[in-house]
């Protein structure tokens, strides 16, 4: 990708004005903004090893693949601003099961609205949870590890049905005061931040 600044400058642009008129920046450029980021930062990280880094943006099963020819690491990428929904100020995105590509896992999930899914978190490694400020200025970047996602499966469930698109869930802190919710819950959020900027861990 070229010219990745002026599209970065472009977005926050839009963003204020939108602001200016009452508005918020569309989910979509949001999340594009946070995996611009992403790339970006793993560029510099992975420069001058052995690895390049691939940016597909959805296009493919996940957001980024690290490749030197022979091993491939997919990189998942969510995107959250900050939100409050009754229960604190807390960032979160919504995190979807995929049916395995290979057959070999036939993992069953009942959702609460749309009842029996199928499938898992193989379809990435890795995956990187960029935690917008409001002004986007202080992004915040989580790298984690699919084995912990996978060991914690049942309490990342999305059990309510208001949030009826996604199987899953994945909630941080704004970094100040932790969400108004259940102790099991600010466990697994206080885990999940433990992965903050641990960029070395994805090779």
């Amino acid at each position: 990708m070229k010219n990745l600044q002026i599209l970065l400058s472009d977005i926050l642009k839009l963003k204020k004005d939108l602001e200016l008129q009452g508005m918020k920046l569309p989910p979509g450029l949001a999340g594009m903004y946070g995996e611009i980021l992403v790339f970006q930062k793993m560029q510099k990280v992975f420069k001058g090893t052995r690895f390049s880094v691939n940016f597909f943006s959805g296009q493919k099963g996940a957001d980024m693949q690290l490749t030197d020819g022979r091993e491939k690491i997919n990189v998942e990428i969510k995107t959250s601003r900050l939100k409050d929904e009754g229960s604190g100020i807390w960032q979160g995105a919504a995190l979807n099961i995929k049916k395995c590509r290979s057959g070999k896992h036939t993992n069953v999930y009942n959702h609460p609205k749309r009842g029996k899914v199928s499938g898992d978190f193989c379809y990435f490694d890795f995956l990187v949870f960029v935690a917008l400020d409001e002004s986007f200025s202080k992004p915040r970047f989580f790298i984690i590890p699919r084995s912990f996602i996978e060991k914690n499966e049942v309490l990342f469930r999305n059990a309510h049905k208001r949030f009826s698109s996604a199987t899953h869930r994945i909630i941080i802190s704004d970094g100040k005061r932790m969400p108004n919710m259940p102790p099991e819950q600010k466990k697994l959020i206080s885990a999940t931040e433990a992965f903050r900027d641990k960029w070395g861990q994805i090779v």
